[in-house]
């Protein structure tokens, strides 16, 4: 064992800085790269396009159409905003109750239309029901 060397010790670990009795020469500064103050967040699209790599111009394209269906969506809601502005409150209240019970009459004629094949079936299941009801009350009445 050369005496300059520091035993091993297995409960220590060996890049840990233990100060020894000699001076150890000091390392040099690494300076560290510049850092932005405040971090980008990456907008969702960024984040997407990485994962699945598309194209530029298909974001653009998308981008695009988004903003062509919010225009058309405003344009739709400023047409019908300027379409009851005129009308007096009182008349207003009337229109949209109006519309309320077409919604209201259109969903029900919608709801019924995809349940008429279940009410059918229960018709016809109750109605099977009834006729051997009905035949059980005639075969008992009938001498053999």
């Amino acid at each position: 064992m050369n005496s300059t060397e520091p035993p091993f010790n297995p409960i220590i670990l060996p890049d840990l800085a233990i100060p020894a009795s000699e001076p150890q020469a000091a390392q040099p500064e690494i300076k560290a790269s510049r850092k932005k103050t405040t971090l980008r967040k990456s907008t969702r699209t960024a984040k997407t396009r990485r994962v699945l790599d598309i194209p530029h111009a298909t974001v653009r394209f998308t981008a695009k159409i988004r903003r062509q269906a919010r225009r058309l969506t405003q344009r739709i809601k400023g047409g019908i905003t300027s379409r009851l502005a005129h009308l007096d409150q009182a008349k207003l209240k009337k229109v949209l109750i109006a519309c309320g019970v077409a919604a209201a009459v259109a969903t029900a004629i919608v709801v019924l239309a995809k349940l008429t094949p279940l009410i059918i079936t229960l018709l016809a299941l109750l109605g099977l029901g009834a006729v051997l009801q009905m035949w059980e009350r005639l075969r008992t009445r009938m001498p053999a």
